[in-house]
């Protein structure tokens, strides 16, 4: 999640990059997030900052193998490991904002990163479809934009592609950005999560990486 400080208030969304409290509350958020601005081949921007790099070539093949390594259940390795990897994420996030916002900020940023126990991962009709906990992320494979729903009831939008590299899911509206590269090891029994939580009101992005297992093993 991504960090806002908007007239004076804290919130906390889940799939928006943000931690706040609003007068409404908080809301949690899912393992997907958000960016204010599309490029347009559809992959996900911020002003200020570069946008991702161009995928490689596709070799139908090589994607294919990378479609049947990547689909699955998929459980956390190590709860205690992860959750050491995001927190100093966060940490080193938070560290850039001024004091007296850190350990609020921090507090927020970690309640709106769970370690969710399962991710579910599905191809079909040319689609990706993701689930994490409440949220499914469904969109077409070659990365055509869609609107998926957070934990919090808002309303995102989406892209997701998958190359004979990894498979990239970008969540992004107004307050900020969250991409996930989803990378599968040679074997396709391990599963690593490269998360990066952009906002123009963040000095540093969140980044941080999470292992998975596939079920089963």
């Amino acid at each position: 999640m991504a960090i806002l400080v908007r007239a004076g208030q804290w919130r906390t969304c889940a799939t928006r990059v943000g931690v706040a409290r609003s007068r409404a509350g908080l809301c949690a958020l899912a393992l997907v997030v958000v960016a204010p601005q599309a490029a347009a081949d559809g992959t996900a921007a911020l002003p200020g900052l570069p946008s991702p790099a161009s995928p490689p070539p596709v070799d139908p093949s090589a994607v294919a193998a990378m479609r049947a390594r990547l689909a699955g259940s998929w459980r956390q390795s190590s709860g205690p490991a992860n959750a050491a990897s995001r927190n100093a994420g966060v940490q080193q996030s938070v560290s850039a904002l001024f004091v007296m916002f850190r350990s609020i900020a921090y507090g927020r940023l970690i309640d709106a990163n769970p370690l969710f126990p399962v991710v579910r991962i599905a191809f079909g009709d040319g689609q990706i479809e993701i689930r994490t906990g409440a949220v499914v992320a469904r969109s077409p494979e070659g990365g055509g934009e869609r609107t998926v729903i957070g934990l919090d009831h808002a309303t995102n939008r989406l892209t997701q592609t998958v190359n004979q590299a990894e498979l990239v899911q970008t969540t992004w509206n107004d307050d900020g950005a969250r991409t996930t590269r989803f990378v599968p090891g040679a074997d396709g029994r391990t599963l690593t999560l490269h998360i990066q939580i952009r906002s123009p009101r963040l000095p540093v992005p969140v980044t941080y990486a999470m292992s998975l297992t596939r079920e089963g093993d």
